[in-house]
């Protein structure tokens, strides 16, 4: 599809609407008041790994410029109640628990092992063949804070029951820092490969990856970094790879998928050909496309790649760039399980509609594209 200059101008000026609406002017993740004496009803546990730099404003924690080291948190993230799926907000004064995310208890790790320690013990609670672990890894433009509420909503959204573990890289968190964070991107390839490896050496009997936008970018080429050291046992562990509407080029991707061919790894690409962010970030790149935008999806499945395609699903903001995180229909559908059983089942090759009654009338959700080949289980 080719974008017009209305196209340009209307997402440019949607991006900056995005931005300031999810708090350009230094989102804090500290709460601004003392959360002493608050009644907090739900409550959602998120480790976070970060190779940002540690910021000189506690109520950031983390800012936009990177460091060599790698840093390890804990969160337990206040959610409220009563909200719409898909959303959250930031704290501020005076705080307020039905309405706002907020921190009501942090720690901080001295140690990958103190990190481990935490983590073990979460995975222990879940029956044996359950216990594996989420890792979250966020999109462009997104500061720590946001990436940490957004890590909590997507665990409540989804109705985890599986640790959730947050790797945040340093992005600028401004949208006009694109080129900034494609190469933080490439810095934090070795820390989130180290990081999938700190995971392996837990008690978690696998690992689901979660990534989003330029996230799958990082993820990929942390992967290829793995595959191409031969570190099977890292790889082995994963059940699965999941890419939502990610920045990343065809032609790049077919590239990566190649490295990682002898290990296996099952990939799933949710993609929309409504989204105008990837749209822009293919003009910004050359023009070519991105494998978020459902443009190639024939191609993906004969590198055994599962598609879905949800640019039937109503598409939140003007954007459309967040529809799995924002869509009430879709975070329903992942949530009834049902959506995965009806995949799983599935023939190589199979085209499966995803059904289910939507706000505005449509049955249709989405459509699945089985890979003509499928490996593993």
């Amino acid at each position: 599809m080719r974008l017009s200059r209305r196209d340009m101008v209307l997402g440019a000026t949607a991006l900056g609407g995005a931005m300031a609406l999810s708090g350009c002017a230094a989102p804090r993740i500290n709460s601004p008041a003392a959360v002493d004496g608050i009644e907090i009803a739900r409550r959602r546990d998120i480790l976070a790994v970060t190779n940002r730099r540690i910021s000189p404003d506690p109520g950031l924690e983390f800012e936009s410029l990177r460091s060599d080291s790698r840093f390890f948190c804990d969160y337990e993230i206040s959610v409220p109640e009563n909200r719409k799926p898909g959303e959250f907000s930031f704290p501020r004064i005076p705080l307020d628990p039905e309405r706002q995310f907020f921190v009501a208890q942090s720690a901080h790790f001295e140690a990958e092992r103190d990190f481990g320690r935490v983590l073990n013990h979460r995975i222990s609670r879940l029956p044996r063949g359950e216990r594996g672990v989420v890792l979250f890894v966020h999109g462009y433009n997104v500061s720590y804070p946001g990436a940490v509420f957004r890590a909590a909503q997507i665990a409540t959204d989804f109705q985890l029951d599986q640790p959730m573990v947050l790797f945040s890289w340093p992005s600028a968190g401004r949208a006009s820092r694109y080129a900034y964070d494609r190469d933080s991107v490439l810095f934090a390839r070795k820390a989130l490969a180290r990081t999938l490896q700190d995971l392996a050496a837990t008690q978690a009997e696998q690992i689901t990856i979660l990534a989003h936008s330029m996230g799958g970018l990082l993820t990929m080429e942390a992967l290829k970094r793995l595959a191409l050291i031969g570190d099977r046992k890292t790889l082995d562990r994963l059940n699965g790879v999941v890419l939502v509407q990610a920045d990343i080029d065809v032609d790049v991707f077919r590239a990566q998928l190649t490295d990682l061919k002898p290990f296996d790894v099952e990939l799933a690409v949710f993609a929309s050909r409504r989204d105008r962010a990837l749209k822009l970030s293919s003009v910004l790149t050359g023009g070519h496309p991105r494998i978020g935008e459902a443009e190639n999806i024939e191609e993906l499945r004969r590198l055994g790649v599962l598609v879905v395609d949800t640019s039937t699903a109503p598409r939140p903001g003007p954007l459309g760039h967040s529809g799995l995180m924002h869509s009430p229909e879709l975070l329903a559908m992942i949530a009834s399980r049902s959506f995965v059983d009806r995949i799983v089942a599935g023939a190589p090759g199979q085209d499966i509609l995803i059904e289910g009654l939507s706000l505005t009338g449509s049955a249709a959700l989405a459509i699945a594209y089985l890979p003509y080949t499928i490996t593993g289980t």
